[in-house]
């Protein structure tokens, strides 16, 4: 079955070779056998097993019922996020002391920096980096509302993932040596579920048209969600976590079907727990959207345990942008590239100017700037101090 899938998982910039393996014929379950998913209607929740329809009450009171909740989103629809906060403020407010929620955009080498975050003693610019470090700064408005709640109401947070520079190490190795795999707790477990396996042939066919190193990408893939795996089992083991509710968010590929993080989980700590997907039916598609054109194969598995159903949108429309490269420099940063019709690009801004500060704020690296953008909305003029052939300017920029 060929359709456009919604980009949910972080693939790593590895994108290397291969196509699907073939398979038996199988029975397609992957949504519900009793629900058409593309008639569903905004804000219809589904228990996909028997097809039933549920209220947002029904769901939080099964929720309240698991030891993990595990909620697969689109990193880049503001609606999933709107779902996520919903549920974990209503379990919240069921287990004033019994929640935390972990993250799989957060490296787990920066839990301690997480910790000082949550506690005041870690600045909220300082928090913003860590999460560009360890995901996207692009994406962090997704999260913003999210990260507030928690931190005012000081539920802990557990950063699941391995970081940018582990994955590199592990690439690095299995490249030269092989020994890449060392970094995992059991380095000679393969990618031991044939569905997860068979999917993730396809995404990676469907991404990279076939050129590549799938084994590559398959192995990163492993270490991504077995880190994250024995950190959830490792925090529900722990003091700390004892008798705690666990919210996990992650991309929806992790989620799907149980075979990524709940299967992975489960193996190493068998307690209760569910899935919750979101769906997005195309007339309910709002602006455009990422997509893959993947040949999914069929299936013998439900998609999850609940199906929510909500609109698509992405924030790019409303995000404020320069339109700029950069790079560091001695003095301010530089700009190394304009985009075409961006508003550096309608406001002069040159290849070659020395960005010196913004509104003010004097600038050292390009993160600076990208921060500083964060908390502009589009449509606001901001003026830079720029250098250009030795003499400084200010010029006054619309975003």
């Amino acid at each position: 079955m060929k359709f456009f899938f919604l980009l949910c998982i972080l693939l790593p910039a590895i994108f290397l070779l291969t196509a699907c393996g073939s398979r038996q014929s199988q029975i397609r379950v992957d949504g519900s056998p009793y629900v058409d998913l593309d008639t569903m209607q905004r804000d219809e929740i589904i228990h996909l097993p028997t097809g039933t329809e549920l209220t947002r009450l029904e769901l939080f009171s099964l929720l309240a019922n698991e030891r993990i909740v595990y909620v697969g989103e689109g990193h880049d629809n503001i609606y999933d996020h709107q779902v996520e906060l919903e549920v974990i403020k209503n379990l919240y407010q069921r287990f004033p002391d019994g929640l935390a929620v972990g993250f799989e955009m957060l490296a787990h080498v920066n839990q301690g920096k997480v910790d000082l975050w949550l506690a005041g003693e870690l600045s909220e610019d300082d928090f913003i980096r860590l999460f560009a470090d360890d995901w996207s700064l692009a994406e962090f408005v997704y999260y913003r509302e999210i990260f507030a709640f928690l931190k005012s109401h000081q539920i802990p947070v557990r950063a699941l993932n391995v970081s940018r520079q582990g994955k590199m190490v592990f690439m690095q190795e299995l490249k030269s040596s092989g020994k890449g795999m060392d970094l995992l707790k059991n380095p000679k477990q393969l990618l031991d579920d044939p569905y997860q396996e068979q999917a993730l042939q396809a995404m990676f066919a469907g991404h990279v048209e076939g050129h590549g190193d799938v084994s590559m990408f398959l192995k990163v893939h492993q270490l991504w969600e077995e880190t994250m795996a024995d950190n959830i089992a490792a925090y529900l083991e722990s003091p700390t976590g004892e008798g705690k509710l666990l919210v996990v968010i992650a991309g929806g590929f992790h989620v799907a079907h149980g075979y990524g993080l709940p299967r992975r989980v489960f193996q190493r700590k068998k307690v209760p727990y569910c899935t919750l997907l979101t769906h997005t039916p195309a007339v309910l598609v709002e602006n455009e959207r990422r997509t893959m054109d993947v040949e999914f194969p069929d299936l013998p598995l439900y998609l999850g345990d609940y199906l929510w159903c909500v609109p698509y949108r992405n924030l790019k429309d409303q995000q404020a942008r320069l339109g700029v490269g950069l790079k560091d420099a001695e003095k301010g940063i530089e700009i190394v590239m304009v985009e075409a019709g961006s508003a550096a690009d309608k406001h002069g801004l040159k290849v070659g100017d020395l960005i010196i500060n913004c509104a003010g704020d004097e600038l050292k690296e390009p993160l600076d700037l990208s921060l500083l953008l964060l908390k502009r909305s589009k449509g606001e003029t901001i003026e830079l101090l720029i250098e250009r052939g030795g003499k400084e300017q200010k010029i006054k920029v619309l975003l």
